[in-house]
């Protein structure tokens, strides 16, 4: 097949939603060409693929790039849809990042990055044709973080042929109403399965909800008014996890589905309180771990089976779009790593590391700022979830430069974040941030002894 040849400062490999944040940011920042490498066919990564009624589950504001807006962020409540998203990265490339006359698009390529001082390729999964691209600066790793729907991937699980089991997106393609439907999964997935049969319509009687952890999630309705960064003073005197946790769901800032069953999971999900009412009427919830196997007439998990029947549709919801990667330096030689910096925050996590390529110093001191944190899982994450944002706010403070840009971005909202660059409240994060680290290291312990 014919080669093309390019020569670029950056090769982004991955057009979803931390690559095109960390263009755009390097579009705005920097006078830098570079090329952006995707093998969907469109921008926005798992957008593409996910189903048709999924929402962002926090408020607007805090997804998408730093140049643009999205319609909803006029109302802080407001949760972008998946046209909107899939719109607004259209436009973002078209206007932004094409407009600018220094970003090359290759859509539908699959990319090989070779060693340092040699070019890339890139194979066009339509024509064939290979792209060599040079690359003077650095490669950006912009698909780690692996996100994946359910679409993307077959079930987890063993499945009969004579039982139904659809992904999460042909819900809405069904052209029949079966007797009962089965929803795998207890994450942002599952829950955005239930509420949309309960929308329409269908009888809680009808819905089996398998949840193989339960989950503490967010109170969106407080979430919105303090932007994350601002969790409870008072946290400061609880002398363990439980005790930590007691007092975020006694203040509302995390909430149970049920009140009678103690959450063991924490995947950063959130509700408002109509979601939570509609959700708590569901009371065939399967709590045997995970689906190991789904038959005509038995559904087998880790800790028991359950009856089934070949006119049930059973919704798999259980990808993992919140993997939990080995950390890595976000910065190296001739590479970036794109993870999390901010606790299930993605694309604000990529803008901040554009920012930082683009100002002057070198690869210690960026990674000295940004050091990535993991995902959250467990419900003792809930810890580090509300005081890495705090940390983090107060460490990236002591960059005058960085902390003007992030304060002014439309990521970062809340009021008296400016008090963060001052001494005394720094020492109150910093002390607060260490607090939390020694009770889950002390907790840690006890769970190894027991």
């Amino acid at each position: 097949m014919p080669t093309n040849t390019l020569t670029v400062d950056y090769l982004v490999i991955g057009a979803g939603a931390m690559g095109m944040a960390f263009a755009d940011v390097l579009v705005g920042e920097s006078a830098s060409t570079m090329a952006v490498v995707d093998r969907n066919d469109a921008p926005g990564g798992h957008w593409t693929v996910s189903y048709p009624f999924v929402r962002l589950h926090g408020p607007s504001n805090f997804y998408g790039v730093i140049s643009r807006p999205m319609p909803s962020d006029e109302g802080t409540r407001s949760l972008a849809s998946r046209n909107e998203i899939l719109d607004y990265y259209d436009r973002v490339m078209r206007e932004t990042l094409l407009a600018s006359g220094r970003v090359t698009y290759l859509p539908r390529h699959h990319v090989d990055v070779a060693e340092p001082g040699r070019p890339a390729r890139a194979r066009s999964l339509v024509t064939g044709e290979t792209t060599e691209i040079l690359v003077r600066k650095r490669v950006v790793d912009a698909s780690y973080m692996n996100i994946t729907v359910p679409a993307m991937r077959p079930a987890g699980f063993d499945v009969d042929d004579a039982a139904t089991v659809v992904p999460i997106n042909q819900l809405a393609e069904l052209d029949r109403s079966p007797e009962r439907f089965t929803v795998i999964g207890a994450g942002k997935t599952g829950i955005d399965a239930c509420l949309w049969l309960l929308e329409r319509g269908i009888d809680p009687d009808r819905l089996t909800w398998i949840v193989p952890r339960d989950a503490w999630l967010i109170n969106r309705e407080l979430e919105w008014q303090t932007g994350g960064f601002q969790p409870l003073l008072n946290l400061l005197a609880c002398r363990s996890t439980d005790e930590v946790i007691s007092v975020l769901e006694e203040k509302g800032i995390v909430i149970q589905r049920e009140p009678d069953v103690e959450p063991t999971a924490f995947r950063c999900a959130t509700v408002d309180t109509e979601e939570l009412v509609q959700l708590r009427r569901i009371k065939n919830v399967v709590r045997l771990g995970r689906v190991r196997a789904i038959g005509a007439t038995i559904v087998t998990l880790d800790e028991g089976t359950i009856p089934t029947t070949p006119e049930t549709v059973h919704i798999d919801c259980t990808a993992d779009g919140l993997a939990q990667k080995p950390l890595k330096p976000v910065f190296e030689d001739g590479a970036i790593t794109l993870q999390p910096l901010l606790p299930c925050l993605l694309p604000p996590s990529a803008a901040i590391a554009a920012r930082l390529e683009c100002m002057d110093g070198d690869d210690e001191w960026r990674n000295g700022l940004c050091p990535p944190v993991a995902n959250p899982g467990s419900s003792r994450d809930l810890l580090s979830f509300y005081s890495l944002r705090l940390e983090r706010m107060a460490r990236w403070a002591r960059s005058p430069e960085l902390f003007e840009w992030l304060v002014t971005s439309r990521f970062v909202s809340g009021a008296g974040l400016e008090r963060m660059a001052e001494p005394d409240a720094q020492a109150a994060i910093f002390f607060f941030a260490s607090r939390m680290e020694d009770l889950l290291k002390a907790d840690a312990v006890v769970s190894v002894a027991g």
